[in-house]
């Protein structure tokens, strides 16, 4: 069953993409992705360590960890592998007008603005080691690193 949450004077229609509500929910960052990529991180250990939790990637994310100049097929394979190991937020009304707010405070650029409107849409933190969205102040927003 779906409830509304008024989260920055915007109303959230809670599991409306078919989400646990009970299940804390995670926004994978760019960051989180490619360091996993890169094996400058281990995305996977650090998963193991929570509790039972839901993972979501952003079209923004998916679009910049696959974008990489110079990405061989290889790295290309290995990362949509990656990508499809979590469910996607995708762009809606929602999330439109809670970026909308964040890019007119004029305090992240417009992909981290829409990563961080959508884990605010759905109650998710942001998993991230970019200090902009990591250490990002507003109503509903959470994010922590990733190490």
């Amino acid at each position: 069953m779906s409830g509304i949450t008024v989260i920055s004077g915007i109303p959230i229609r809670q599991n409306s993409i078919g989400i646990n509500v009970d299940t804390p929910r995670f926004v994978l960052d760019t960051s989180v992705l490619i360091g996993h990529l890169n094996h400058k991180l281990d995305l996977f250990a650090f998963l193991e360590a929570l509790d039972e939790c839901e993972l979501f990637t952003t079209p923004v994310s998916e679009i910049e960890t696959l974008a990489k100049p110079g990405m061989t097929r290889e790295e290309e394979t290995e990362a949509r592998a990656l990508l499809r190991c979590f469910k996607r937020v995708e762009i809606n009304d929602t999330i439109r007008d809670i970026t909308i707010q964040i890019r007119r405070a004029k305090k992240l650029l417009l992909p981290d603005a829409l990563i961080a409107a959508s884990a605010i849409s759905i109650n998710a933190i942001v998993l991230s080691n970019d200090p902009h969205l990591r250490d990002y102040q507003m109503d509903g927003y959470k994010a922590r690193p990733v190490l």
